[in-house]
């Protein structure tokens, strides 16, 4: 299969693209600024803000993974957060838009969504039906997942990963945890009881590949690994991987709202997923024990 990616650059896009082209598909990327990549992609030219995409790109393509969206780990201005926003509203529309308008016969759309959906809770394990949160980063996904399902209405397959939190030693979360604990000062942040939904990157990005090539996946799912952690947990495990004391006491919240703005509700929310669904698809981990993912992330 031919499939067009966008924010095919990024972490879980770069991984993506790899096991596609390693199961014998051809990939290309939408890009605001083409280039050459180290995987030899051909890129062609989009930008949702002049509403402008390179129609070559769609040349007998199956499908599209949906990706693009601006980092949510830079500070929150009001500026920032309408970024954040139309960023993945206004790209996936343009998309929707360009599929309907030329009648591209593509078969699968899957659009990357968060676990940041979900309310913040440390009692509450959510499956894909459970209701959205009410704060910013749940409006933004229930936004994004909308423009998503409209793909539906033009017959095309529509599928919607709700990704948790996703560990690499190439970028996210992992390499800012495990900084401070490489110096001894590893912390758990707030209270530390927040639940982390980690998820191996080759496991988020497998989950993808499995959604773009089973016709038979369609709708939300949940795109974490086999269990859930707290943040004092994983963080305790890093110290543990990389044999070092953790013995600090934990960052308050009010210092890291001093130090981080709005953009701290990411680094204290807790949520609590459950994958069966995706699971019961016919999906299988290649990582299932958090300490042997981080020995296999940080060594």
């Amino acid at each position: 299969m031919k499939i067009i990616i966008t924010g095919g650059s990024g972490l879980i896009g770069t991984e993506i693209s790899r096991q596609l082209l390693d199961e014998g598909h051809e990939v290309v990327y939408l890009s605001r600024h083409p280039r050459t990549n180290d995987l030899g992609i051909n890129e062609y030219e989009w930008n949702p803000d002049t509403e402008t995409l390179d129609i070559q790109a769609f040349e007998d393509v199956s499908g599209i993974i949906n990706l693009a969206g601006a980092s949510i780990s830079k500070k929150w201005t009001s500026e920032y957060k309408n970024e954040i926003l139309r960023s993945r509203v206004d790209g996936t529309r343009l998309l929707f838009e360009t599929v309907q308008s030329h009648r591209f016969p593509i078969r699968f759309f899957i659009s990357a969504s968060a676990s940041g959906y979900y309310p913040n809770s440390y009692d509450q394990e959510y499956s894909e039906e459970a209701p959205p949160g009410n704060d910013f980063l749940s409006m933004v996904c229930q936004k994004w997942e909308q423009e998503a399902q409209l793909f539906e209405k033009v017959g095309v397959r529509s599928v919607r990963m709700r990704i948790g939190i996703v560990l690499s030693n190439k970028g996210g979360a992992l390499p800012q945890i495990a900084r401070p604990v490489r110096l001894g000062l590893g912390a758990a942040l707030g209270d530390g009881h927040q639940w982390m939904p980690w998820v191996h990157l080759e496991d988020v990005a497998a989950m993808f590949v499995y959604a773009a090539t089973s016709d038979s996946l369609s709708g939300v799912y949940n795109a974490g690994g086999p269990y859930n952690v707290t943040n004092e947990e994983l963080s305790r495990l890093v110290a543990k991987v990389l044999d070092k004391p953790f013995f600090m006491p934990n960052i308050p919240k009010f210092l890291l709202k001093l130090a981080l703005g709005e953009m701290a509700e990411t680094a204290l929310a807790s949520t609590k997923i459950n994958t069966d669904k995706i699971q019961q698809a016919g999906f299988r981990y290649r990582h299932t024990d958090l300490e042997e993912s981080l020995s296999d992330l940080l060594k």
